[in-house]
């Protein structure tokens, strides 16, 4: 993994510019969201919004069937489970 460093200043407002450098290599563009997380130590974490979504989308594990047919499945099965009991 390449890392990419720099120093950042929080300016009056509470602003803090990351430099160019690292907003190019992760391909952030100004309205961007950050996740800031603290870390042991006092550290903070930064994370986009788009790579903090892709995280939990792998903590899901691969999708090994598909979801709409689950539910299509379970349609079926309660409507023939209401045609049973109007019979």
């Amino acid at each position: 993994m390449t890392t990419t460093s720099g120093t950042a200043r929080i300016d009056d407002r509470g602003r803090v510019v990351l430099p160019a450098e690292v907003r190019r290599r992760l391909e952030m563009h100004p309205g961007d969201e950050l996740v800031v997380t603290e870390e042991a130590g006092g550290a903070l974490r930064l994370q986009s919004r788009r790579a903090a979504a892709r995280a939990l989308i792998g903590l899901a594990g691969p999708l090994t069937h598909s979801a709409v047919a689950d539910l299509r499945a379970d349609r079926r099965r309660d409507a023939a489970a209401d045609a049973d009991t109007v019979s």
